[in-house]
C-alpha cells in the first residue's frame, strides 16, 4: 500500500515536471498597435447630424468632429480596414455610430507600416447619441459584415473614454 502511494505520488510529480517544461500556452502576443488621439471639437460637445430619410450621418470632412488614429502592424495582411465605433452603452450592439462613409482600406497592409489617419465621417443609427467611448479596429475581414471584427479578425485595437452628444 505505501509502495503504491509512493509510486502515484512519483508519478504525480513527474506528469507536473513534464507540463511545467513544456510551458503553458501564453497569450498571443500583439500584433500590432493603434493610437487614438484626442478628437475635436473637445470632449463635451454637442455634435449636429443631418438626416436622410431614417438614418442621420456626419459628412467626412465637415469640420464638426475628427479622430486621428495611428496604426501599425507586426505582420504583414493582404487586406485590411479601419473600423471606427462610437460606443453609447445601449442595449444590443452598445453603439449608435460608424464610420461607415470613412473607413480607409489598405491592400496589402506590410508588416511594420504604420499609416496615420483622420476619422471624420460617420452614420449615427438614433439620436441623440450619447457617446461614452470610441473603439477602433484594424482588421482583416472583408466580407461587408458591419459589427465589430472577432479576434481573429482583428490586427489591432484601441479604445478612448470621451463625451459627445451627437444630435
Amino acid at each position: 500500500m505505501i509502495e503504491r502511494m509512493r509510486l502515484t505520488s512519483v508519478a504525480t510529480v513527474m506528469a507536473l515536471l513534464v507540463m511545467s517544461a513544456c510551458g503553458s500556452p501564453a497569450a498571443p502576443s500583439a500584433v500590432g498597435s493603434l493610437a487614438i488621439s484626442t478628437p475635436t471639437p473637445a470632449p463635451g460637445s454637442i455634435i449636429p447630424v443631418t438626416q436622410n430619410g431614417s438614418q442621420y450621418f456626419l459628412a467626412r470632412g465637415s469640420g464638426l468632429f475628427s479622430i486621428p488614429i495611428a496604426v501599425s502592424s507586426n505582420r504583414e495582411a493582404a487586406w485590411a480596414q479601419l473600423s471606427v465605433y462610437l460606443y453609447d452603452g445601449s442595449a444590443g450592439l452598445g453603439y449608435c455610430g460608424q464610420n461607415i462613409p470613412d473607413a480607409p482600406t489598405w491592400g496589402p497592409f506590410s508588416k511594420g507600416q504604420t499609416a496615420a489617419v483622420t476619422i471624420s465621417g460617420f452614420q449615427i443609427s438614433r439620436v441623440p447619441c450619447q457617446v461614452t467611448s470610441i473603439r477602433a479596429f484594424l482588421h482583416t475581414r472583408n466580407s461587408g459584415l458591419l459589427i465589430p471584427p472577432t479576434a481573429s479578425e482583428t490586427v489591432a485595437d484601441g479604445s478612448l473614454a470621451v463625451s459627445y452628444t451627437f444630435r
